[in-house]
């Protein structure tokens, strides 16, 4: 994953509800699959390694994200735990074991989580996070972004 990609993920992370950071999990792990997958081809095991237990870590997230109680929750639960199986499989076979399948999964299950994340009214997860506001000014090449009403006393920890 690029600098730029993680500062995007961050910029996303800060300004994101429930809804939106399940989303950005599920983008998060696609990006770390098609790495390792990239790094497999380039036969640079030790980067795909890496890759693969990013992706195995942001996977645990997302299947603590769901609740198992529900009825879908459970069917969700058994498709993750499918996809984790193939990951770990991977890393332990140092070969993608239905990688690119479980890349489709994942695409899958992102679509309903997509529907849920139109109707999920809800405020952003971080409260005292600054809203971000990009395309108000432009550098040369670049594009800038600003923070509306940066009040720096309401933020950290008081002693």
């Amino acid at each position: 994953m690029t600098s730029e990609l993680k500062k995007d993920f961050t910029l996303r992370i800060s300004q994101a509800n429930h809804s939106g950071l399940i989303l950005i999990l599920f983008d998060m792990e696609k990006v770390y699959v098609e790495d390792a997958l990239n790094a497999y081809d380039k036969e640079d095991r030790a980067e795909y390694l890496k890759n693969i237990n990013q992706a195995k870590k942001v996977h645990n997230e997302l299947m603590s994200a769901i609740n198992p109680e529900d009825e879908k929750g459970k069917t969700y639960l058994n498709i993750l735990r499918y996809i984790y199986t193939k990951l770990i499989d991977s890393a332990v076979k140092r070969t993608p074991c239905e990688l690119d399948r479980c890349r489709n999964m994942m695409d899958n299950l992102r679509t309903g989580f997509e529907k849920l994340h139109e109707i999920d009214d809800e405020g952003p997860v971080m409260q005292n996070a600054h809203q971000v506001y990009a395309g108000l000014t432009y550098g040369k090449g670049t594009l800038n972004e600003s923070l509306e009403g940066a009040d720096y006393s309401k933020r950290g920890f008081l002693a």
